[in-house]
């Protein structure tokens, strides 16, 4: 057997499960907050408590692997989403409040400890695709989520549909455990835990390479409206257009599937073209055209002209994530992958924990998600444009 194929089956099979777990709140925000006597739009404030925890506890990932290896941390992640998802459904603002921090811890160790498994079957020659594939898991599983979770909720009730979701999760933790052996990258090392070791440090050697510095203030705009499309396009068709929740899931499902399919596609691109500098830095400026586009026309477009603009927009704003990745585990220092992608990563759930809570008070502000689509494309806009400048100026000198 290949010796990539169990590490990548497995660290996909962990990014479709802990990410369709982590849109169950948004996929079925119109129920609860009718239960808990809240605003749809309010689970822009989940959403951030919980992209906030997962930025926190990315960039304290490196010793979390170093100490207990990728593969009780992986372990680790599934169990915290099952944990989220039984606090979500006991029904009360308190509990929620938990679920979403559990969901962050969720989240946050998942990606730094995946990368550590891959980064030792990669070489520079399939890094980008290898590392794309993988992350198909993140669109693929908000998709799956997207399809089956509101169609359950409004058969059993949503509260049953979080319980089913930790079951999931929780059988993949066990089912997880025969797998050390294959996916361990060490770990039983004295990890000193301080606030400088596991958060400044990290944070420090990010910030003084200048290339990964670029790209992680990218993963910090591409991520806020990456999170914009996946935490707010069910509520805002609800609100723009005629369609119910389940035809509303559905083109949710169809630009998650874009991105799916655009992550390969990118990650093949980046690789054969040599330029994922480029690659990434285009991407910014498609996905905030083609976020206008859905934001400006949704009320107005025929469905199949919806259903095509909403498949571009995922097909960039979802698509970004395996050449950035890529991009961090190039640059990172020999051993030190894991480190690298959970300090990058205070940037990406940065983004998602910044914006999307932006985006619930523009709303409540002025009752247009309009307008809140607007702001969310204005910086990944601006900083692709930055990065093709830079791109081009770096491709002059090599020349």
């Amino acid at each position: 057997m290949n010796p990539i194929v169990l590490p990548l089956a497995v660290t996909f099979a962990v990014q479709v499960l802990v990410s369709g777990s982590s849109l169950t709140a948004p996929l079925l925000a119109t129920l609860i907050g009718a239960d808990l006597g809240v605003p749809a739009a309010s689970v822009g404030y989940y959403v951030s408590v919980l992209y906030a925890t997962a930025a926190i506890s990315g960039v304290a990932s490196g010793g979390i692997i170093a100490r207990w290896g990728a593969h009780r941390t992986l372990q680790f992640g599934l169990a915290s989403g099952a944990a989220s998802t039984i606090c979500l459904a006991m029904g009360y603002l308190p509990t929620s409040l938990l679920a979403a921090v559990f969901g962050g811890l969720s989240l946050g160790p998942t990606t730094p400890a995946s990368s550590a498994v891959l980064a030792r079957a990669t070489s520079a020659a399939n890094r980008n695709i290898v590392f794309s594939v993988k992350q198909t898991g993140v669109p693929l599983g908000f998709m799956l989520a997207a399809i089956v979770l509101p169609n359950l909720a409004l058969g059993a009730g949503w509260r049953t549909t979080c319980l089913c979701v930790a079951a999931v999760l929780g059988l993949a933790a066990a089912l997880l455990t025969p797998l050390g052996r294959h996916l361990d990258t060490g770990g039983g090392q004295s990890v000193r835990f301080s606030p400088r070791a596991q958060f400044a440090e990290p944070l420090v050697r990010v910030w003084r390479q200048i290339e990964m510095r670029n790209i992680s203030f990218a993963s910090f705009a591409y991520s806020g409206l990456q999170g914009s499309l996946a935490s707010f396009m069910v509520v805002f068709l609800l609100h723009e257009t005629a369609l119910d929740l389940v035809a509303a899931a559905a083109v949710l499902a169809c630009a998650q599937a874009a991105g799916a399919g655009g992550r390969i596609a990118w990650g093949f691109v980046a690789d054969r073209s040599g330029r994922p500098d480029i690659v990434l830095a285009a991407l910014g400026v498609a996905m905030a055209g083609f976020a206008l586009a859905v934001a400006l026309g949704a009320a107005s477009m025929p469905h199949a002209v919806l259903v095509a603009a909403a498949i571009l927009f995922g097909g960039t704003a979802m698509a970004w994530n395996g050449v950035f990745l890529g991009e961090v585990a190039r640059l990172a220092a020999p051993g030190r992958t894991g480190e690298a992608t959970g300090a990058t990563g205070l940037f990406t759930f940065g983004g998602v924990a910044i914006v999307p809570g932006l985006f619930t008070t523009i709303v409540l502000l002025t009752e247009s998600y309009v307008a809140a689509y607007l702001v969310a494309a204005t910086l990944p806009a601006g900083v692709g444009m930055a990065l093709l400048r830079a791109a081009r100026a770096a491709g002059i000198s090599r020349s």
